[in-house]
This record gives structure tokens, C-alpha cells and sequence, in this order.
């Protein structure tokens, strides 16, 4: 997949996967930061406890993906950058075990944080007006899940 784009420290790369896109942060040497679902359930994952930042060659997550492109889409509403220190020092912080939720931690979310202290996800904010019923089944879901591994554990 080519791209005559030119990724530096700090931006924030959108891969589409025609359904949704997954994002990350690019942070020197071909390599991006960028939350990732459970195992498990793979790109099917809502909600989990098993989800981690991962570190990964930019060739390895794009070759996923049907295309990129750099989208430092909140510096057009003058969104504060942090500084690509704080960018870094962030990202190296939080490599590792992270929890996943689609509605309040996703992929969009953490890189938005990284880049601009913001947690925002366009894409489920999308969702949200287009589908308003499915919050409040999203929530419902959560809480029988809750009750379930309860009566299991």
C-alpha cells in the first residue's frame, strides 16, 4: 500500500478498513503507537480488560487495512499539539495492557489523547447520531456482561 504521504512524530494516522477506521500515532523510525482490541475477538472486540498499546511497524498494521493517511484533523479547530515530548513520553507510558470499550476508550480515542489531551472519537460520535438506540443497548449489554462474570467468577 503506498501513500506518497510522509508521516513525522506526533501525527495521527487513519487506516481505512471500510467499516470503520483504526487509528495511531506515529512515533519515529516506521513505528506506530495505537490501541489494539482483545485477542479474542480481534477487530470484533467492544469491550475488554485484555486490549494493550502496542508499538508496531507501520508496513505491519497498514498492510491490514485498505488504505491510510496522515489526519491531524482537530488542528484545523486549533487544537493545541502537545509537545512531541510529551507525545512520546506518553506513548512509551502507556505501552502495554490497556482496557478497550468501543463507546469511551477506543483506538480514535487514545490517539487523540496522545496528540491533543482530548478524548474524542468522531467515529462514535457518528454512531451516536445515527444510531441513538444504541448507547442505551450498549450500556445494557455492559451491565448484563457485569452480572455474568459475577455469577462465574
Amino acid at each position: 500500500m503506498s501513500n506518497p504521504q510522509q508521516p513525522t512524530i506526533g501525527d495521527l494516522i487513519e487506516f481505512d478498513a471500510g467499516l470503520y477506521c483504526h487509528w495511531a500515532v506515529y512515533i519515529e523510525n516506521e513505528k506506530l503507537a495505537h490501541l489494539v482490541g482483545c485477542k479474542e475477538n480481534g477487530r470484533l472486540c467492544v469491550e475488554c480488560e485484555n486490549s494493550e498499546v502496542r508499538h508496531d511497524s507501520f508496513q505491519e498494521v497498514a498492510k491490514h487495512f485498505i488504505s491510510w493517511r496522515i489526519n491531524n484533523l482537530l488542528d484545523n479547530y486549533r487544537c493545541e499539539v502537545k509537545p512531541l515530548i510529551e507525545i512520546l513520553e506518553f506513548t512509551e507510558k502507556t505501552k502495554g495492557p490497556a482496557p478497550y470499550d468501543i463507546l469511551n476508550g477506543n483506538c480514535e480515542h487514545y490517539a487523540m489523547i496522545c496528540r491533543y489531551g482530548v478524548n474524542i472519537s468522531f467515529q462514535v460520535q457518528e454512531l451516536k447520531a445515527k444510531l441513538p438506540g444504541f448507547v442505551k443497548k450498549y450500556e445494557k449489554y455492559k451491565e448484563n456482561r457485569k452480572r455474568i462474570k459475577k455469577i462465574f467468577n
